[in-house]
């Protein structure tokens, strides 16, 4: 009696699928560990974005080719046959991955116009927005956001190309705003100079920063980006806090300070200690007041 024929799955034995099976996890594993060597290697060498892309292509480049080369011997794996049929699964691909395909182009759109970096502080969406997050990783399909509460937010790429965008780091400059409402009788003179003075006694708020950070924030105007788009080369006194009426409603004047600062991931703490000194500044001074962070 002849011995049974081996199983077979579309015209392929049992024993060499399963061998391009485990050949298939081998090439995951080693794509990955070229990933993270290459990585290693470059860090600190070239840019953080440079190392990342150069680490991703080769990583599907090992992927793709143990892959290829795996089903053409073990699966005899024929590629004319796959070219002709790709017209009726590129129809079908269309249909059921849109979404993906979006992400996809989306991704190649990011790596060639570059709207954000790596590291970058950005906010997305109109409202509700993002909040202030920096870039932590673009991949193919998807960037990876981190708040300032430390949440990791996954953005599909089509969110970011067909979203409003504002890049702190690009401007490298940003304006935070406190509102003070105080009595209408009070003297404004004297609460906008107590305001006035708590800003410039604070070294983080411009322009009375510290030697280093003036000379940094005045490099900015010189970046090629920010010529661009701009045809004057700002000085620093440009950004010398202001103090304006904002409102007046039920016998209270609503005043808005306006400040500017040049690190931006520190928006909030800059802004307390700020709040913190007029509010004890002005109660030293018995004037009442109600005040709130923009």
């Amino acid at each position: 009696m002849q011995a049974s024929d081996p199983t077979l799955i579309g015209g392929v034995s049992l024993d060499a699928f399963l061998v391009f099976l485990f050949a298939l996890l081998a090439f995951l594993f080693l794509g990955n560990l070229a990933y993270m060597l290459l990585r290693r290697l470059l860090d600190g060498r070239v840019s953080h974005g440079t190392a990342k892309w150069a680490a991703a292509i080769l990583q599907y480049a090992v992927i793709i080719a143990g892959v290829y080369g795996s089903a053409r011997y073990l699966l005899a794996f024929d590629l004319k046959a796959v070219a002709a049929s790709l017209g009726i699964l590129g129809i079908v691909v269309a249909v059921s991955s849109s979404q993906i395909i979006q992400n996809v182009l989306a991704g190649i759109l990011i790596t060639i116009n570059r709207p954000v970096h790596l590291e970058e502080w950005i906010i997305v969406g109109e409202r509700p927005t993002t909040g202030l997050c920096k870039v932590r990783d673009i991949s193919f399909t998807t960037t990876i956001l981190q708040g300032l509460d430390g949440g990791l937010i996954l953005m599909p790429n089509s969110s970011i190309i067909s979203s409003k965008v504002v890049n702190y780091s690009r401007g490298g400059l940003l304006e935070i705003q406190v509102s003070l409402s105080v009595p209408a009788a009070t003297d404004l003179a004297r609460v906008r100079e107590i305001a006035l003075a708590v800003a410039l006694d604070d070294p983080q708020i411009l322009p009375h920063i510290s030697t280093a950070g003036r000379t940094g924030a005045q490099g900015l105007f010189d970046l090629p980006y920010i010529r661009r788009l701009r045809a004057d080369r700002p000085d620093l006194a440009h950004f010398e806090p202001a103090v304006l009426i904002a409102s007046v409603s039920d016998g209270w004047i609503k005043l808005t300070v306006r400040a500017w600062i040049n690190k931006i991931p520190r928006k909030d703490e800059i802004a307390s200690r700020y709040l913190k000194e007029v509010l004890r500044r002005l109660q030293a001074e018995d004037i009442p007041v109600k005040a709130e962070v923009s």
